[in-house]
C-alpha cells in the first residue's frame, strides 16, 4: 500500500534535484468553474487562429480523457529568467527571454521529466505517469494556481511571490493520490495594473484577460499571415515580455544556473536594420533547435519589417 506523504514527499525532493524551482499536486478534477469560461473566451474567438484550442477543448477541461486512470496533477516550474537586460532603444530589436538561448525549452525541460517520471514509477510498481511540456492538451495555468505553485496574475501568467513569473509551466499526470497543496488565495496583484498599462497593443483587455487577437506574442510567433495595420509590435520580433517586464514580482532577481537559456550574442541587443539582413541561410544555422524557428524565416522577415516600417512612418 502507498504511504501517501512519503510518496508526496520524495516526489517534491527528485523534482527539486532535477531543478525545478517549484513542485505543487493538486487532486485531478473535470474543470467545471473554468469550463465555462474557457468556452466563451473561445465562442469569442479570443484566441486568435490557434484553433487547436478548440479541437482540443474537451480534453483540456477534462484530465482523464488525457490519461483515464489520473488522479493527481503535479505541476513544476523551471526559470528560465536571466541576468540580461532589454536595451529600450527604439532601433534595437527585442526577442522574449524565453527564447533567447540556444536550446527549445521542450527539448531541455523534456530531458528532465523523463528521468524524472522514470524515478517516481519506481517509487511503487503500481505508479504510471504521462508528462506534458506546454504541448499536450493541460490547462498549464489553471493546474499551476490548483498546485500553489503560483497564482494568476492580471497578465494572466502565473506569479510566484518569490520569484516573479519568468518560468516555464509543466505537469505530470500520475495514478495515485498525493498530499495536496493549497491555492494561494491571497490576489497578489491588489490595486497594480502596471501590466495592463504597459501592453502596447492594449491585449490585456480587462484583468486577468487576454485577447490573443491584439497580443504581440500571438502576432509574431503563431500568426502566419500579415500582421494587422494597427497593431504595433513595439520593437519585438519574437514573443513579448512587456507585461511581466514590469511586474515588480520580476525584480527578484532569480535567475536560472542553465546557460542553455542565456541568450545568443548573435541576437541580444542587435538592431533591427542589421537582423533585416540576415541572410535564410545564417537565420536556419544561428537558430537551429531553438523556438526562435517557430516563426520561420519568412515570419522574422514580416517582423522585422513591420518593425522598419513604424519607424519610417514616425520619422
Amino acid at each position: 500500500m502507498i504511504n501517501t506523504s512519503i510518496i508526496s514527499g520524495l516526489i517534491k525532493q527528485k523534482a527539486k534535484e532535477y531543478c525545478f524551482a517549484l513542485c505543487g499536486f493538486s487532486k485531478a478534477e473535470i474543470l467545471v468553474k473554468e469550463e465555462i469560461y474557457f468556452k466563451k473566451w473561445l465562442d469569442e474567438k479570443k484566441n486568435a487562429g490557434m484553433n487547436w484550442l478548440n479541437n482540443s477543448f474537451e480534453k483540456r477541461v477534462n484530465p482523464f480523457l488525457v490519461m483515464p486512470e489520473t488522479k493527481s496533477i503535479i505541476s513544476l516550474a523551471f526559470i528560465y529568467d536571466t541576468p540580461y537586460q532589454h536595451i529600450e532603444d527604439k532601433s534595437i530589436a527585442k526577442i522574449s527571454r524565453y527564447a533567447w538561448g540556444e536550446k527549445d525549452y521542450h527539448k531541455v525541460i523534456k530531458k528532465k521529466l523523463k528521468p524524472l517520471c522514470a524515478e517516481i514509477e519506481l517509487l511503487s510498481p503500481e505508479i504510471k505517469t504521462r508528462a506534458y511540456v506546454d504541448d499536450g492538451p493541460m490547462m498549464d495555468k489553471i493546474w499551476a494556481a490548483r498546485s500553489g505553485i503560483g497564482a494568476m496574475g492580471k497578465h494572466t501568467n502565473i506569479i510566484n511571490p518569490a520569484i516573479g513569473s519568468f518560468f516555464f509551466l509543466c505537469e505530470i499526470l500520475i495514478n495515485v493520490e498525493l498530499e495536496y497543496d493549497k491555492p494561494i488565495e491571497e490576489d497578489l496583484c491588489k490595486n497594480c495594473t502596471l501590466c495592463v498599462n504597459a501592453c502596447p497593443t492594449g491585449a490585456i483587455y480587462d484583468e486577468y484577460k487576454l485577447d490573443a487577437n491584439l497580443c504581440i506574442s500571438y502576432q509574431t510567433i503563431e500568426n502566419r499571415g500579415e500582421i494587422p495595420e494597427f497593431i504595433n509590435l513595439d520593437n519585438w520580433i519574437y514573443g513579448c515580455d512587456t507585461c511581466q517586464d514590469v511586474c515588480p514580482y520580476n525584480s527578484r532577481n532569480v535567475f536560472t544556473e542553465d546557460e542553455r537559456f542565456f541568450p545568443k550574442k548573435e541576437t541580444l541587443n542587435k538592431s533591427l536594420e542589421e537582423l533585416s539582413k540576415l541572410p535564410e541561410e545564417e537565420f536556419n544555422k544561428l537558430f537551429e533547435g531553438t523556438p526562435v524557428r517557430r516563426t520561420k524565416y519568412a515570419g522574422w522577415k514580416r517582423n522585422i519589417e513591420k518593425n522598419l516600417k513604424r519607424d519610417i512612418k514616425n520619422i
